[in-house]
């Protein structure tokens, strides 16, 4: 029934309460909302460490068995270049070979900080390899929590 012009609206007026059918589907779909909305945020952080992991170890562990195995070609590389020092002097004199030696052994020094650069562990055996799965996802964690500490710093 419509209201006539002279008619005031009442706020004190009684308000018809929503049925238990409405009010339950309410509730439901804030339930609803409120859960899949978390259960989609957590999907897709738990995702990001998951693939990040997977990147991660086919990216580095490759590269680290690289360097593995590049060390043994250079040790091998330096005590051939100390044998052809010492079959090279007639007469072996301590000083010459000692200064060439030496020269040889700082060229070693020089490669192994260049290979300790690119991520050498200092161990050679090529089985053990720093970036397995496990530690690849524990990289991908700290990145992701490290970016949100970050991000929680600035101020927008």
């Amino acid at each position: 029934m419509p209201r006539s012009r002279t008619e005031v609206f009442d706020p004190m007026m009684e308000v018809e309460r929503p049925s238990r059918c409405i009010r339950f589907l309410r509730l439901l779909w804030k339930f609803s909302r409120c859960v899949f909305s978390h259960v989609t945020l957590i999907s897709l952080v738990v995702a990001y460490c998951l693939i990040g992991a997977y990147a991660f170890e086919s990216l580095e562990a490759n590269h680290e068995k690289e360097v593995k195995k590049s060390i043994k070609s250079i040790r091998g590389n330096v005590s051939e270049k100390l044998w052809e020092i010492t079959k090279d002097f007639d007469v072996l004199i301590r000083e010459n070979w000692t200064e060439q030696a030496l020269n040889e052994l700082k060229d070693f020094e020089e490669s192994l900080l260049k290979k300790m650069k690119e991520g050498w562990d200092g161990s050679e055996e090529e089985n053990n390899i720093q970036w397995t799965f496990a530690g690849a996802l524990f990289y991908s964690i700290i990145v992701i929590t490290t970016i949100g500490e970050s991000m929680s710093k600035i101020d927008i």
